[in-house]
C-alpha cells in the first residue's frame, strides 16, 4: 500500500488502499515531526537535510501528532505551487538549521486514543472497533467535525493542532451510533436561542454534511443520524429539506409553526396547549423553540380555528344567554378550555348535537299553548334541574315539543304538568310534610270539590293545603 498517494479520478486519491478526497492529502502547508527529522540526520556523513525523510502519514490532514515521539506535527514550509512544495530537498535545506537547533520543537503530548487508532489503521489496517467497516477519510473527518460541535469550536485554531478536537469526537464516535445520537441530542437540548437553527447549533458538522460531502456516500450513515436528531428537535415539516432529503411528515411543532398552520395567534395557542399538557407553563424559551408533539396534538390544532365565542354559540344553537349559562353550569355543555382569557372556547358541534338529540322525538307545539314551557323556565318553576330534565327526555320519560316558529334550543319545550309530577314526589321523598309543600306545587295536582284539578294559573292565595281537602 502506497504512502505517496496517487490520483484516482476527479479530485480523488488512492492512499493506503483507500480513497480520499484530494484536499485531505494535498495542502499548501507541509507538516512534520522535527524530532523524527533530527533523528534521521543523526550520524549522517553528508549534509543533515540529505538524510531527512518526510513520512507519508504526515500528509493526511487529520493526523495531528507523531505517535512515536508524542510531538505535534508542525508546519515546516508552505508553497502554493506544487513544484515548489514537493521539492523536498530544497525545502529541507532551507529549514535545516531550525530543525537541528530545536527551533521548531513544541511541547510533547501523549497520543490520544484517536491518534493511536489512526496510526494502526494507516500502518496495516488493524481496527478492532465498529469503525473498521467505514473509510478512514470519513471517520477522521467525522471525528473532527463532531469534536468541533461538542467543544463549540467553529474555528478550531490551536485546539486543532493540540489534537483535542479529534480526540473529543473519537471518544463519542468509537462507542457507536447510539452514543453519536446522544451527543447530538445534548447539543440540540442546549440550542434554545431564537436563532439556534440546526446550522448554527451544529456548525461545520451540519455545513459539511449538507454541502461539501452531501454526495459522498460514505457519510450517509452519519448524515442519517444527524438528520434524525434534527427532526427530533426542530419543528420541521413538509416543504423543508434537511441534509438533502425532503421532510415527509412533521414530528414537532413550535408555537410559531402552529400559528402559521392554523392562523391562530401564539397567545391563544399557548393557552390551549398548556392546558392540554403539550407545553409547560411559563416556558422561557423563544416562541420558535417552544416545541410539542405535532401528531399527538394534531386534532387540537385542527379544532381551535373552528371554536367560537358565546354569542356565535348561542346563535348557532338557538339559545338565550341565560340558557347557555345554565347548560354550562350544570355540565350539559363544556367549553373546550377553562382558560378565561380565551374568547372563543365553544364547539358549535357540541351545542348542535345537544339540540338535535333533544329535538329527535319532538312534536310541534303552537306558540300560544301555555301547557308547554322551555327547559330553563321549567327548572325555575319546579326546581327540577336541567340535568334531570334532559335525562328524562333521553329516557323517554318526558315528552318533548318543538315550539312552532322558534328555532333551536329555545324552541324545545316540555309539558309543565309532567315536570310537576317529577318535582312533587321528589319533594316528599326529601322529607317535607304535605303542609309545608308550596301551594304552587299542589295547586296543579289537588282535585277541587267538583272533581276538577285546580288550574295552575289561578293564583290562589293558599296558606296550607291538606291532602284531604
Amino acid at each position: 500500500m502506497s504512502w505517496t498517494g496517487t490520483r484516482a479520478g476527479n479530485v480523488r486519491m488512492q492512499f493506503r488502499g483507500e480513497l480520499y478526497v484530494s484536499r485531505a492529502l494535498r495542502n499548501p502547508a507541509m507538516r512534520g515531526c522535527p524530532v523524527c527529522l533530527r533523528e534521521d540526520a543523526a550520524g549522517a556523513s553528508g549534509p543533515p537535510y540529505g538524510a531527512m525523510a518526510m513520512r507519508g502519514d504526515w500528509q493526511l490532514r487529520e493526523v495531528t501528532v507523531c505517535t512515536r515521539h508524542g510531538h505535534p506535527l508542525v508546519p515546516l514550509w508552505q508553497a502554493a505551487a506544487p513544484r515548489d512544495r514537493f521539492d523536498i530537498g530544497a525545502r529541507l535545506r532551507e529549514i535545516e538549521a531550525d530543525i537541528m537547533s530545536g527551533a521548531l520543537d513544541r511541547p510533547a503530548r501523549a497520543p490520544s486514543a484517536y491518534d493511536l487508532w489512526l496510526d494502526r489503521r494507516l500502518e496495516d489496517g488493524r481496527d478492532d472497533t465498529w469503525l473498521r467497516d467505514h473509510p478512514v477519510f470519513v471517520v477522521t473527518t467525522l471525528c473532527r467535525l463532531l469534536g468541533q460541535a461538542v467543544l463549540r469550536e467553529d474555528s478550531p485554531g490551536e485546539e486543532y493542532a493540540s489534537g483535542r478536537i479529534h480526540a473529543a469526537g473519537f471518544e463519542i464516535v468509537v462507542d457507536g451510533a447510539a452514543e453519536i445520537m446522544a451527543a447530538l441530542d445534548r447539543i440540540a437540548t442546549i440550542s434554545t436561542g431564537a436563532w439556534d437553527e440546526p446550522q448554527k447549533a451544529f456548525g461545520p458538522l451540519y455545513t459539511k454534511l449538507n454541502r461539501d460531502y452531501l454526495h459522498e456516500s460514505g457519510f450517509d450513515p452519519f448524515r442519517n443520524i444527524l438528520r434524525d436528531c434534527i427532526l427530533d428537535n426542530w419543528p420541521l415539516g413538509p416543504g423543508d429539506v434537511v441534509l438533502g432529503e425532503a421532510v415527509r411528515e412533521r414530528l414537532l411543532h413550535s408555537l410559531l409553526t402552529a400559528k402559521k398552520e392554523t392562523g391562530i395567534g401564539t397567545t391563544v395557542l399557548e393557552h390551549f396547549l398548556t392546558e392540554a399538557g403539550a407545553i409547560r407553563p411559563n416556558d422561557p424559551r423563544p416562541l420558535g423553540r417552544r416545541l410539542f408533539d405535532a401528531q399527538a396534538h394534531a386534532g387540537l390544532l385542527a379544532e381551535i380555528p373552528t371554536l367560537v365565542g358565546p354569542i356565535a354559540m348561542r346563535k348557532a344553537m338557538g339559545a338565550t344567554k341565560m340558557e347557555l349559562i345554565a347548560l354550562t353550569e350544570e355540565g350539559l355543555l363544556f367549553p373546550r378550555t377553562q382558560v378565561e382569557k380565551v374568547k372563543k372556547p365553544w364547539r358549535i358541534l357540541d351545542g348542535m348535537a345537544l339540540v338535535n338529540e333533544l329535538s329527535a322525538r319532538s312534536v310541534p307545539v303552537s306558540g300560544d299553548d301555555r301547557n308547554w314551557t322551555t327547559l330553563l323556565l321549567a327548572r325555575k318553576q319546579t326546581g327540577v334541574s336541567l340535568v334531570e330534565l334532559v335525562e328524562a327526555v333521553r329516557n323517554a320519560r318526558l315528552k318533548v315539543g318543538r315550539r312552532v316558529g322558534v328555532v333551536g334550543f329555545h324552541g324545545i319545550v316540555v309539558r309543565l304538568a309532567e315536570v310537576d309530577r317529577m318535582a312533587t314526589p321528589r319533594t316528599l321523598l326529601d322529607g317535607a310534610k304535605a303542609d309545608d309543600v308550596p301551594a304552587g306545587n299542589f295547586e296543579r295536582n289537588v282535585p277541587s270539590a267538583g272533581g276538577r284539578t285546580i288550574n295552575s294559573y289561578s293564583r290562589l292565595s293558599l296558606k296550607k293545603v291538606s291532602l284531604r281537602a
